[in-house]
C-alpha cells in the first residue's frame, strides 16, 4: 500500500489532537484577551478541515504499517508539525529560524529558548509554548495510536517513536498500550499541577510547569525559570516529578496496578539510574561546596536541583548555569550523555544503553583475568544477545558520528569550543540550557546554526536510527 496514503491517514488524528490539545485552549484565551490570534485560528482550522475530510475518505480503510512505513511516517510527522507549531511565533514577530527553533525545542521537550524576554509574550502564548512539550513529551505518535481504530503493525510506527515504550511491562496489544501511557501522562500531570498549587502557584503557574515537568521539557513563563519562586516547597516538587518522568512508564503502571514498588526495586536499568543521580548530586554538592564556596544549603540546593534537572534532561535552571562556577555545570553536562530510562519522556542515549556497555566492558576485563571463567552478561536477570550488543555499539558510534557533525557545523560558524559542545550536547540531548554564551539563550545564534540545532533536536528526540536509515538509497529501494 502507498507510503504517502498511509502518511496522510496518519496525519488526520494527529493534526485533530494538536488542533484540539495544543492550540484551542490558547486561542480560546486569546480570545478573552487582546481579540483571537489569527495564526492559532488558521493552524485550528486546517487541523480541523484536515482530520474531518481524512475521517470522510479514509477512515474505514485498513492500514498495515512495515518498519519502512514507521520510520517515514515518523520523521514527516514530527518535521510538518514542528513547522506548522511555528506559525504562532512568526505571527507575534519573531524570525522564520526562530520560530522554528522555539516550535522543535518546544515539541522535542528539549527546553532551548532564542526568545530574551518571555514578559513580552501574552499569555495564551505562553500556554501555547507550554502545551507544545506537553504533546511533544510522550509523543505525537504514541497518541495518534491511542485514536486510531484500525491499525495493523503499529508497533513498527511505535518503536519509530521512541525506544523502550514498546515494553512487556504493557499489554502486547497497540491500542491499550498508547492508551495507559496516556492515562498514565495524565494522571501525573494533574498530581504535578495539584502539587504546584498547594506549594503556592497560581492555577495558570501551576498548570502550565506541570506541562513542562512531567514532559521532561524545562520551559517555564518567566525568564528566571523555576528560580523565579524562590522556593524549597516548588523545587522539591519539580524534582520529584522529574525523577517520575524520567523513569519507565512501564514500571510505573506496574507498580500502579499490582501495587508493588519491587518491579522497580528489581530493574537493572532504574537502580542504575538512581545510582548515577545520587553519585553526581553527591560530587555536584562537594564541588560547590568546597570549590565555588557556596554556603551549605546553596550547595544542597543547586547541587540537588540542578543535578536531577540536567541529568533528566529537563533543562530547569533556578538561575544561569554559568554562576554556578565552570567544574559543576560542566561535570552535570557531561552526566547528562546517559540520559533517562528507556520507556521514559527523557532524552540522552538512555541509561540502559550505558549501563550494558559497562557490563560488557567488564565482562570482558573478567575474560582477561580469569581466561577460563565462564562469564554471561545479564540485564535483569536475562542474558544481553549478540543483537542487543550490536544494537548498542551501533547507537554509541552513530551517536558520536552525529554529535561531532552538528558541532563542526558550529564550529565552522565561529562559535567557541564550549559553547558549542554544551549547544551541540543540549540539542541533541534535548536538554535545553546550554554553557557559555548559551548559559541564559540562544539568541546569539546565527539563523543557520539555529536551523541546525532544531535538525540535531529533531534528531535526538527519534533516537538516530530513525533519521540516519532515511540517508541510505538502499532503504528506499527496499
Amino acid at each position: 500500500m502507498n507510503t504517502s496514503l498511509k502518511l496522510f491517514r496518519f496525519l488526520g488524528p494527529t493534526l485533530l489532537f494538536f488542533g484540539t490539545f495544543v492550540v484551542f485552549p490558547p486561542l480560546v484565551m486569546s480570545h478573552f484577551g487582546a481579540g483571537l490570534d489569527a495564526n492559532l485560528l488558521i493552524i485550528w482550522l486546517i487541523a480541523v478541515i484536515y482530520a474531518v475530510i481524512i475521517a470522510l475518505t479514509l477512515r474505514r480503510r485498513k492500514f498495515s504499517y512495515t518498519p519502512k512505513d514507521g520510520f517515514i511516517i515518523t520523521f514527516v510527522t514530527w518535521v510538518f508539525v514542528s513547522l506548522i507549531a511555528s506559525f504562532p511565533f512568526i505571527g507575534h514577530g519573531l524570525s522564520f529560524s526562530d520560530s522554528v527553533f522555539e516550535a522543535v525545542s518546544g515539541l522535542t521537550t528539549t527546553g532551548s529558548t532564542s526568545i530574551t524576554n518571555l514578559s513580552e509574550l501574552p499569555d495564551y502564548l505562553l500556554l501555547y509554548r507550554q502545551l507544545l512539550q506537553w504533546a511533544g513529551g510522550v509523543g505525537l505518535v504514541i497518541i495518534v495510536l491511542a485514536i486510531i481504530p484500525a491499525v495493523s503493525g503499529g508497533m513498527k510506527v511505535l518503536q519509530a517513536e521512541t525506544a523502550g515504550f514498546a515494553d512487556k511491562s504493557f499489554s502486547p496489544r497497540l491500542r491499550e498500550t498508547a492508551r495507559s501511557l496516556l492515562r498514565f501522562y495524565l494522571l501525573i500531570t494533574f498530581m504535578c499541577a495539584l502539587a504546584y498549587w498547594l506549594a503556592g502557584m497560581t492555577f495558570f503557574e501551576a498548570t502550565t510547569h506541570s506541562f513542562s515537568t512531567v514532559s521532561i521539557g524545562g520551559f517555564s513563563i518567566y525568564n528566571e525559570n523555576i528560580g523565579y519562586f524562590d522556593s524549597f516547597q516548588i523545587e522539591l516538587i519539580a524534582v520529584a516529578f522529574m525523577l517520575i518522568s524520567a523513569t519507565n512508564f512501564g514500571l510505573h503502571f506496574l507498580a500502579l496496578t499490582k501495587r508493588s514498588i519491587k518491579y522497580h526495586l528489581n530493574n537493572d536499568e532504574f537502580k542504575f539510574f538512581l545510582f548515577v543521580v545520587v553519585v553526581s548530586i553527591v560530587v555536584s554538592t562537594l564541588t560547590l561546596l568546597f570549590k565555588e564556596d557556596f554556603s551549605i544549603s546553596e550547595s544542597l540546593r543547586f547541587g540537588v536541583f540542578q543535578t536531577v534537572s540536567i541529568v533528566t534532561t529537563t533543562g530547569y535552571t533556578l538561575e544561569p548555569l554559568s554562576n554556578l562556577g565552570n567544574i559543576m555545570p560542566f561535570f552535570i553536562f557531561i552526566i547528562a550523555f546517559i540520559g533517562a530510562c528507556s520507556g521514559s519522556v527523557g532524552g540522552g542515549m538512555k541509561a540502559w544503553r550505558v549501563l550494558t556497555l559497562l557490563k560488557i566492558g567488564f565482562s570482558n576485563i573478567t575474560k582477561i583475568m580469569h581466561p577460563n571463567a565462564v562469564s554471561t552478561t545479564k540485564m535483569n536477570g536475562e542474558k544481553i544477545s549478540s543483537s542487543q550488543i550490536e544494537a548498542v555499539f551501533s547507537f554509541i558510534a552513530i551517536y558520536i558520528t552525529f554529535f561531532l557533525l552538528f558541532l563542526f557545523v558550529l564550529i565552522f560558524q565561529n562559535i567557541d569550543f564550549y559553547s558549542a559542545f554544551s549547544g551541540t550536547a543540549a540539542a541533541i540531548n534535548n536538554l535545553g540550557p546550554g554553557l557559555g554564551q548559551f548559559a541564559e539563550n540562544y539568541s546569539s545564534l546565527s539563523d543557520s546554526a539555529k536551523l541546525t540545532l532544531a535538525g540535531a533536536m529533531i534528531v535526538g528526540r527519534l533516537e538516530l536510527f530513525g533519521v540516519l536509515i532515511l540517508l541510505f538509497p538502499s532503504y528506499w529501494k527496499s
